[in-house]
């Protein structure tokens, strides 16, 4: 029923921009069924037909101009050029297919909204605008959210689709379930804030977005998208709740990547299976990083790379609050094994950081005033300037003051809403159900607020809790999986982020521990919560987590559950769990009995078939002088597999002198993928000199063989070499790679080299440029890096100044918050005696710095004496999970006698425990 290619006087000409074309060809489509003719440029348009002068005619003669109305359409030149002109003809009709402000010229007429709804809905709605009846022939399909086979816009091939970019290359993996195209999108599904209700303004419509500086800069977010485009990348925004990094990610991919499919993970498994399938160009979109990270069990860095490695582009866009990202980049302490974060570490080094700051810039607030004329929300966040604008619009400060004002107004909604942050804090990410939440509640409340709460107490501070402030956010926020079916509760993250510093060394009550560890079925949370426990040393929650764990095949919880049984003396449990299977508990249990010198029982289980009492039985018999038989012993159980077999064996052969036996021993097992195995082999390869194979085996990957190959390299004085071997691993994230690169760069006078790799952020680098620097006096680069927050040139700098004796800068630098400088000035000060004097200086840097800062002023207080001091510290520090802390916590107990913390651990009051709570 169209015209034909240069037809003129059609009933209705359809305007669109490109992104948008699939929504105009099943217009189209509809209307001609109904008997209408129709121009749409997709089908009329001939190439080589000058478009401008074609539209033109079109409008002209068309009874009606239907526009295809976006954020892409209303951003358009040309299509404004058109809607104005039909506008002030007073033919137009307005089509929303995506939620988008409308204009406030065409605030004043009709339009129709086609977004959101299945198609048999929107066809209806769309001859109703149209004045006709209804269909007797149906499309192709819907371009709209219920995919309907291969012909469906939605979801054809990215190469395929209509307006698709030229030059991209094809690929036929299939599009990724729930996937979605960039340009039709939802905002709220994607995390943007619904902002506050204003009357007369459609909740729906997100407010106009104000361009940020970080959008156009040459570092910024779209410039990163655009390189990522043609090559995959991972862009993370760094940010505090509520600042607008939602949002700007999602304007920046819909400017940069509108054709490009979208795909909001469920979990980090679906992530995993999607690298393994070479996915299309797509974007995944990890907002609220952190859900999707967890360990080895979470997303890791050799995901993030095979995605990035791709035959065609992947862009991963996320983002995370700062305090979490400090978190998880922060390394540990030069003097311990305890490193929480290496998985976290190792996959944030892939992304590309960008920064975005709450609070506007000049710039940015003279947009928000243009912007405001047309958008009364944008005026109020700007009348709001100590709230800030985006959290203001967020109603963010309104709902930290219903939080914290329930609890003297609202007693019950404050426990509720406290249980469930409480419960987020500690790893639960989940939507909460009702009968965890209340069951969580009581503890929150005091005695005489638990006795006199009414019938239904509950039901209140659910209603409470759950209306949102100003139209906006709740404080808990309601999830579902059907049409008005609840299936839990969220909390807003934007309180999250306040009650996670506020109630960062606050100790959960047992009331929550219990309905955790009664109430949670999330895998993912199960392992969060009972790491949260083992980390505190609630032992009365942490068994029964890691049994749960341990019971569905969850290889790691198997190993710290046998390790926990084995501290706290439950051998029974142990021998039982050793009896079914349990590698891990074998192994503990063989431990045991070694100890113990028990042969006989070693002997009869190693006849059984166990690995780990071989193991163990050879270790006596070669302590005895009987290392041919502890061979012998080892030797069937390694060529049955077993891989901690064949490395104990392979030690025997060494120490017998039997050096290529053991070699032969090992390869097969290290090509296999045992990591014990390859270390073991690589060693024995470098101690025979073997380059040629350690080169392979670095090329291959094995980290171990890189570093043990550039340790023979450097030896032999060719450092460059080792650089040659090292730099790629280093750039692939590997920290100990890094380390050995930074000594060779500066060893070897690359300084220029060693400048970059500190400015991108290698802290290896910066260490030892700093290193270079305080040896040749450089206070002014030294002073500038610390200003910048490089604290391994603030520590330089004050062992610079205390060396030169400068006491007094050192000290002003101390008080302008310098923590190094505090450290070496108390360092100073206990030379000198005034030893309490230091521990004053240095106290307040502890308690708001890092681990080191933190057992710095700990060996402080312990060399003066204050052993309940350091208690106090590390009992605090403990109830705030940190590991390190409940370990050293339960040894300065042990010492005075005390061996209750590290036997039972504490029970889910927080008291040490008398004996099993479990």
């Amino acid at each position: 029923m169209g015209t034909g290619p240069l037809g003129v006087g059609v009933d209705v000409f359809v305007s669109y921009a490109r992104a948008d074309e699939a929504w105009a060809t099943w217009v189209a489509e509809v209307l001609e069924a109904e008997g209408r003719t129709v121009a749409v440029q997709a089908w009329d348009s001939l190439a080589g037909t000058n478009f401008v002068s074609w539209i033109n005619t079109q409008m002209a003669a068309a009874k009606q101009t239907v526009a295809i109305c976006s954020p892409t359409y209303f951003a358009s030149h040309w299509c404004t050029q058109e809607w104005t002109g039909a506008l002030a003809d007073n033919t137009l009709l307005p089509l929303r297919v995506e939620a988008c402000a409308i204009p406030p010229v065409l605030a004043t007429i009709a339009y129709r909204d086609l977004h959101g709804l299945d198609e048999t809905v929107a066809r209806g709605r769309l001859l109703e605008a149209a004045g006709l009846a209804r269909p007797t022939r149906r499309s192709g399909g819907f371009p709209g959210r219920t995919p309907v086979g291969a012909v469906f816009p939605g979801q054809t091939p990215a190469d395929a689709r209509p307006g698709h970019a030229k030059g991209s290359a094809a690929h036929s993996s299939p599009v990724p379930a729930g996937a979605v195209r960039v340009s039709d999108a939802d905002p709220y599904r994607l995390g943007v804030h619904r902002a506050i209700h204003l009357p007369g303004i459609d909740d729906d419509i997100p407010p106009a977005y104000v361009d940020r500086d970080i959008d156009h800069s040459q570092n910024g977010i779209r410039a990163r998208l655009r390189t990522a485009a043609h090559r995959g990348g991972f862009v993370l925004l760094v940010g505090g709740s509520s600042v607008g990094k939602t949002r700007c990610a999602l304007e920046a991919i819909r400017a940069e990547l509108p054709d490009w499919w979208l795909l909001r993970p469920t979990s980090p498994t679906q992530i995993t299976a999607l690298a393994a399938a070479s996915p299309a160009r797509i974007v995944l979109w990890l907002d609220e990083l952190q859900n999707y990270l967890g360990g080895e069990h979470g997303l890791t860095a050799a995901t993030v790379n095979a995605l990035l490695d791709a035959p065609t582009p992947v862009v991963l866009v996320g983002t995370i609050w700062p305090s979490r990202y400090r978190a998880f980049t922060t390394p540990p302490p030069p003097d311990t094994d305890d490193d929480p974060y290496r998985w976290e570490r190792d996959t944030l080094r892939q992304a590309a950081v960008i920064d975005i700051d709450g609070r506007f810039t000049p710039t940015e607030q003279a947009r928000a005033r243009t912007i405001a004329a047309h958008d009364p929300r944008i005026q109020i966040g700007l009348d709001s300037p100590d709230d800030g604008l985006t959290q203001t619009l967020a109603a963010g400060p309104e709902l930290l003051r219903s939080w914290t004002s329930a609890k003297t107004d609202a007693p019950y909604a404050w426990a509720a809403i406290t249980a469930a942050l409480d419960a987020a804090r500690l790893g639960a990410r989940a939507p909460l159900t009702s009968d965890l939440l209340r069951a969580a509640a009581p503890d929150y409340c005091t005695p005489r607020q638990q006795a006199t709460a009414p019938p239904h107490w509950f039901e209140h501070a659910l209603a409470y809790a759950t209306t949102p402030i100003h139209g906006a956010s709740a404080t808990l926020n309601l999830v579902g999986t059907a049409m008005g079916q609840t299936t839990g509760y969220t909390t807003a993250d934007y309180l999250l982020q306040h009650a996670t510093a506020a109630r960062r060394h606050q100790r959960p009550p047992a009331s929550l521990w219990t309905a955790l560890r009664d109430h949670i079925t999330d895998p993912d949370d199960l392992i969060q919560v009972s790491n949260a426990a083992l980390n505190r040393r609630i032992y009365a929650i942490a068994i029964p987590l890691l049994r749960r764990r341990a019971d569905t095949s969850d290889v790691d919880a198997a190993g710290r559950l046998a390790s926990l049984l084995a501290e706290v003396g439950e051998h029974d449990e142990l021998r039982a769990r050793a009896d079914t299977g349990d590698e891990h508990a074998a192994d503990e249990l063989a431990t045991l009995l070694a100890a113990a010198g028990e042969r006989d029982g070693l002997h009869a289980r190693a006849q059984a078939g166990s690995g780990p009492a071989a193991r163990r039985l050879a270790d006596l018999l070669a302590a005895a002088g009987e290392r041919q038989a502890a061979i012998d012993l080892l030797r069937p159980h390694a060529d049955a597999g077993n891989e901690q077999a064949a490395g104990r064996l392979a030690e025997l052969l060494i120490k017998a002198g039997e050096r290529q036996a053991a070699i032969d021993l090992l390869r097969p097992h290290a090509d296999t993928g045992d990591v014990d195995a390859a270390i073991r082999l690589v060693d024995l390869l470098a101690e025979a000199g073997e380059r040629d194979e350690l080169h392979a085996r670095a090329q291959a990957g094995n980290a171990h063989a890189a570093h043990r190959l550039v340790g023979l390299l450097t030896k032999a004085g060719d450092r460059r070499a080792a650089i040659d071997v090292i730099r790629p691993r280093a750039d692939a994230g590997d920290e100990h790679a890094a380390d050995e690169l930074a000594i060779l760069l500066a060893e070897v006078g690359e300084h220029d080299e060693l400048r970059a790799r500190a400015d991108a952020g290698d802290e290896y680098a910066a260490d030892e440029l700093a290193i270079l620097l305080a040896a040749a006096g450089e206070r002014d680069e030294l002073h500038a890096r610390a200003q910048a927050g490089n604290w391994q040139a603030s520590y330089r700098l004050a062992d610079l100044l205390a060396t030169a004796g400068e006491h007094d800068e050192l000290r002003a630098r101390a008080d302008a918050g310098d923590g190094e400088a505090a450290g070496r000035l108390a360092e100073l000060l206990i030379m000198a005696g005034e030893r309490q004097a230091a521990i004053d200086i240095f106290r307040p840097h502890a308690e708001t710095g890092g681990l080191l800062l933190v057992y710095g002023l700990i060996n402080l207080l312990t060399a003066v004496g204050e052993q309940q001091a350091v208690t106090d510290i590390l009992r605090t520090r403990a109830d705030a999970g940190e590991g390190r802390a409940a370990r050293q916590l339960a040894d300065l107990l042990a010492e005075a006698g005390d061996e209750r913390l590290r036997r039972y651990g504490f029970d889910a009051h927080g008291q040490i425990a008398d004996g099993p709570t479990w």
